[in-house]
């Protein structure tokens, strides 16, 4: 009995570390994080989705949904968006928060994009902040000519893995924000470039 219950005392504090350190790898720990640049990304996505918008047309933005796991940068960056949006007089006539795993890349469902361009009309803006729509030949089929703009929100790795010069020959993208690929420093234009100059290869 002695040997068992030192066995148990033991193994117990080693669950304990092991528990501890799943909990690290797997739930997203909020930093304390400067929320400056994601607050410019929100301003300019606003500023690209007022330029594309012409006329009535309903105002579709998708956001992640963070109430399962808390992502401040993306809060403070849809915060400014809205909130220079009111100021312009305008709101989304539908805004959707889509839950994402976090283990996986953070974009827009193929299914649920294309369905949104499907129907979308003349003078109608989707604002992504969940990347450009990525979607496969039968989907892209399915949409025909998108009548529709397109203002997406391209961060990380996007800019290299997705032919975004493609995407706006396609008429699926029309403006946005876009992570630069010589990304340095800890400013917005170190961090980020304006949609026609990742598109042009020159500012506009």
């Amino acid at each position: 009995m002695p040997a068992r219950r030192t066995t148990l005392i033991l193994v117990a504090p080693l669950a304990v570390v092991a528990l501890a350190a799943l909990a690290w790898t797997f739930v997203p720990w909020l930093p304390a994080e400067d929320t400056a640049i994601a607050r410019r990304v929100g301003r300019e996505m606003a500023k690209e989705t007022l330029r594309v918008r012409k006329g009535p047309g309903r105002l579709v933005v998708l956001a992640r949904d963070t109430s399962e796991f808390p992502q401040p940068s993306v809060e403070a960056a849809l915060g400014a968006f809205l909130g220079d949006l009111a100021d312009a007089r305008m709101k989304p006539d539908v805004l959707r928060r889509l839950p994402v795993d976090p283990l996986r890349q953070v974009q827009v469902p193929p299914g649920d994009f294309a369905e949104l361009l499907r129907r979308g009309k003349d003078g109608d803006v989707i604002v992504s902040f969940m990347g450009p729509p990525l979607m496969g030949p039968e989907a892209m089929a399915s949409i025909g000519t998108p009548r529709a703009k397109v203002v997406a929100f391209c961060p990380g790795y996007v800019p290299r893995y997705v032919d975004l010069r493609m995407l706006a020959r396609q008429g699926l993208v029309h403006g946005g924000v876009v992570a630069r690929v010589d990304a340095a420093g800890e400013t917005f234009e170190g961090q980020y470039q304006p949609w026609q100059a990742a598109v042009t290869g020159g500012q506009p």
